[in-house]
């Protein structure tokens, strides 16, 4: 329902905002049901967080606006609702509507959450439209975080926010019988809160990433941190200006390359702020790999496939995942090795026509950096010798791979123009040990299997005569 802004209250509390004083004024929530006392509760209101809020709720209860109103909606696990004027004398099928006439106040969304106990301000779908009426949390609600103004929370009672959230409702929430209010003006505090101790990264800590969180120290009656960071020492070019309601903060955006952050933190407690904390540095992390080949979604990839990525500057080497899903969760990775310092890797032999996923981490001496995206490939179907389309113009025989291997590798080579072709393994004595290959052979380029099961662990070498070609190369197999 859309509300008309009553123009002399806004500017009386405009008025009174300017010669507020700091600290927290607190209120005394007297409830009756049928006559007879429910109980007391006692709240105090942030008007360093909410000012408007907070002068609103302070003007209705100097003209006793909120006595006899009642705690219209009681919903368990979640909020007790009150102070709409309808609930006075009206009828209950209008309780929670509110008066058209009534003050609106702009949103004052911040960083408190709204945890058991926190004091918001209720409206319709404008963002603009609240009004007198308010709500206590009575669990935590974060879906209710930055959507609804939080102004105030209770300090002693909750017990009896309790009672009142259990009593017999109807099917709209409304309690069967009326749970009115009465409140007073009560005490005033005006301590400020204790300058926050950052407390991770460590100062001069390095490798900090996107989604790595900061912590500081939670300080005693705190609702509200902000926090700053800045790529300059004197804080004068913001690269973060936010408010939490909690003792840390997720990164969400972070320039990556090494970069020196400087970082600090002050309290607010709803009616004063404490200084800022001591700032800390921090370092961004090295940049993550690109990765090159195979490309996205390829198909008919080599069960040993080889993985490529561009270098990254700073890094001392690369950790490659394989996943069988895109989750890379434990059980569905089929490689995980860190120990690779060149941009490439030849995988082990893989599940043949599956999709597979990878990514890669850059890694420092000191620390994992973050992944690449995640690409994905599907394995072709690895038979002993596989012809490929395109022609070679020359013999060649290529180094296995993977290598060294256990106990299966891949053996290429391309001949150019049919001929016999003869394929062997000895070993390290010269003595023959298997015969691959000995059979006429189009022109083209070919892979083969080999597996060395049967053999022991050493040194081997692999031979290949074509014609007047001859060419040896060695192969280490470990087990």
């Amino acid at each position: 329902m859309k509300k008309k802004i009553n123009i002399l209250i806004v500017f009386a509390l405009l008025v009174s905002i300017t010669v507020a004083q700091t600290g927290k004024p607190q209120y005394v929530i007297r409830t009756e049901q049928n006559g007879v006392d429910f109980g007391t509760f006692t709240i105090e209101l942030f008007p360093q967080i909410a000012p408007l809020h907070s002068a609103y709720f302070d003007s209705l209860v100097n003209i006793s606006f909120f006595d006899s109103t009642a705690f219209h909606r009681v919903v368990p696990d979640f909020v007790i609702q009150g102070g709409d004027p309808n609930s006075k004398h009206l009828p209950r099928d209008t309780w929670g509507e509110g008066d058209s006439t009534q003050a609106t106040i702009l949103a004052e969304f911040s960083g408190v959450s709204h945890q058991r106990g926190i004091i918001g301000a209720a409206r319709d779908t404008d963002i603009n439209s609240a009004s007198s009426q308010f709500y206590v949390n009575i669990a935590d609600n974060k879906s209710l975080d930055s959507a609804y103004t939080a102004f105030g929370r209770v300090i002693e009672g909750m017990d009896v926010v309790d009672l009142i959230v259990g009593v017999p409702r109807d099917a709209n929430d409304n309690p069967n019988d009326k749970i009115e209010m009465f409140v007073t003006k009560g005490g005033f505090t005006n301590n400020v809160p204790s300058v926050p101790e950052l407390t991770f990264p460590a100062n001069m800590g390095e490798g900090i990433i996107i989604s790595d969180t900061l912590r500081w120290d939670a300080v005693d009656d705190a609702v509200q941190y902000s926090i700053q960071i800045s790529k300059t020492e004197n804080f004068d070019s913001l690269y973060l200006d936010s408010k939490v309601g909690n003792n840390f903060h997720r990164i969400s955006s972070l320039d990556l390359g090494s970069i020196e952050y400087h970082w600090r933190v002050r309290a607010n407690n709803g009616g004063n702020v404490s200084e800022y904390s001591e700032p800390k540095i921090f370092y961004s992390s090295i940049k993550a790999p690109v990765l090159v080949s195979p490309e996205m979604s390829k198909d008919s990839v080599s069960v040993t496939a080889k993985l490529e990525w561009l270098p990254v500057e700073g890094a001392s080497g690369y950790r490659v995942l394989v996943s069988k899903a895109p989750l890379f969760q434990d059980r569905y990775i089929v490689v995980d090795v860190d120990t690779i310092t060149i941009t490439s890797f030849v995988t082990p032999e893989l599940q043949e026509t599956k999709s597979h996923y990878w990514k890669v981490f850059s890694l420092t001496d000191e620390y994992q950096g973050p992944s690449s995206e995640f690409s994905r490939f599907i394995t072709g179907s690895l038979t002993s010798i596989k012809l490929e389309n395109n022609l070679p113009t020359e013999f060649r025989l290529l180094q296995n791979y993977p290598n060294p291997f256990n106990p299966t590798t891949v053996i290429e080579f391309s001949i150019p123009n049919t001929s016999q072709v003869s394929l062997e393994v000895f070993n390290i004595k010269g003595e023959k040990v298997n015969q691959l290959l000995n059979e006429e052979l189009n022109a083209g380029k070919y892979q083969f299997k080999f597996d060395a099961s049967q053999l022991s662990s050493g040194l081997y070498f692999y031979k290949i005569v074509s014609g007047k070609y001859s060419a040896t190369k060695k192969m280490l197999l470990v087990k």
